[in-house]
């Protein structure tokens, strides 16, 4: 899983600038592994200001419609890397849940995908939320948003699994996975129905949570629904996506860095995990082969 960010390969200007992330993310063994460290050092940065009664970090970094209407447009990405200073279990519920569930997402899907998963969440829940508070100056921080897709991720890839929680951290329950889900939903759900204010931004939780599912789905995982296979049909018109091209690379290139490591994720779980891309391109592969032959 780590040895895909691991590998040096500079394909272009984007590559480049990934180099230092994958670098990271291999001494750290997993994309989710680096997110929850990341989380923990800028919390710690957070602390220690909040001794000295700065509380800059927050006033440049939190995510504050009345601020990005001024141009701090980097907030839609930073806010999603701060705590409330005030609250440790704001940090400790949410890492301990990242790495729960992040893991095994991670682990399935590959690094990439997962990391593009966890930041599409963050940056869909800032979106969801500045659309309806777009006028508030009431700042929001926190990894929840990115959090939350990894978790609805989860009971979009397992929706059968087994899952023991611990209601008020006693209470031992077992739901399945796509149960889960809709509890999760619920807890966001209901409170913004009922009109209730205690300070959590729900609509940056169900943007969230709407990004761990369609991107699941967007990568060709379980059953695709059909307004959702529409949509991609309408982007496919617009923008034709690029078909794998072995010529990019040379052959031993293309095994080495493209097949390789597909054909080590279905001797871990089987051909069934494959997405839609992954089948083309071992259908590519193939074409190679009897080219060469």
């Amino acid at each position: 899983m780590s040895g895909v960010w691991s590998q040096r390969r500079a394909d272009g200007p984007l590559g480049k600038l990934a180099n230092p992330f994958r670098e990271w993310a291999g001494r750290f063994e997993s994309v989710t592994g680096l997110l929850i460290w990341l989380n923990v050092a800028v919390f710690i940065l957070q602390l220690a200001a909040r001794l000295f009664h700065y509380s800059v970090i927050e006033n440049l970094f939190a995510l504050n419609a009345a601020q990005v209407r001024h141009g701090f447009i980097w907030q839609l990405f930073t806010y999603m890397f701060l705590h409330d200073p005030n609250n440790i279990f704001h940090i400790i519920v949410n890492m301990f849940v990242l790495w729960f569930f992040g893991r095994e997402v991670e682990y399935f899907i590959g690094a990439r995908p997962f990391t593009r998963l966890y930041l599409f969440g963050g940056l869909a829940g800032a979106a969801l939320h500045l659309a309806f508070n777009w006028h508030s100056s009431v700042p929001i921080l926190g990894a929840s948003a990115a959090v939350l897709a990894c978790v609805i991720a989860f009971a979009t890839l397992f929706p059968n699994r087994e899952i023991t929680l611990l209601v008020f951290f006693i209470l031992p329950v077992t739901l399945k996975a796509k149960y889960m889900a809709l509890v999760a939903i619920a807890f966001d759900v209901v409170p913004l129905l009922a009109g209730a204010d205690v300070g959590v931004a729900h609509l940056a939780h169900l943007g969230g949570m709407l990004v761990g599912y369609l991107y699941i789905k967007q990568l060709g995982y379980g059953t695709t629904p059909r307004w959702l296979l529409m949509i991609q049909q309408v982007g496919a018109a617009i923008i034709p996506r690029r078909k794998p091209r072995p010529s990019d690379l040379s052959p031993d290139e293309y095994m080495r860095d493209v097949v390789n490591p597909i054909l080590d994720k279905i001797a871990r779980e089987g051909m069934q995990s494959l997405t839609r891309r992954e089948r083309q391109i071992l259908e590519s592969a193939r074409e190679l082969i009897g080219k060469k032959g």
